[in-house]
């Protein structure tokens, strides 16, 4: 059984080397969230705080998740 959002770039045999391409496609029809927050602080006072989120996906993909969660389920 495979789980979501799981990816095995490379294992222990040759056959479960994920290629670019097998990449590339989990991203435009699955999506990829890449967050991450950076703080500088000096004398333990926060200076600066970025926060960053980045969504990649394709545009069909994100269409049909914001249809999804917009639209009541059908009965």
């Amino acid at each position: 059984m495979e789980q979501a959002g799981k990816i095995i770039f490379s294992g222990d045999d040759g056959e479960s080397e994920t290629s670019l391409l097998d990449i590339l496609d989990h991203v435009l029809t699955q999506g990829v969230i890449l967050r991450g927050n950076l703080v500088i602080s000096l004398a333990g006072v926060d200076l600066v705080y970025v926060g960053l989120d980045v969504i990649l996906t394709s545009v069909e993909t994100a269409m049909r998740h914001m249809t999804a969660s917009v639209l009541p389920p059908e009965k």
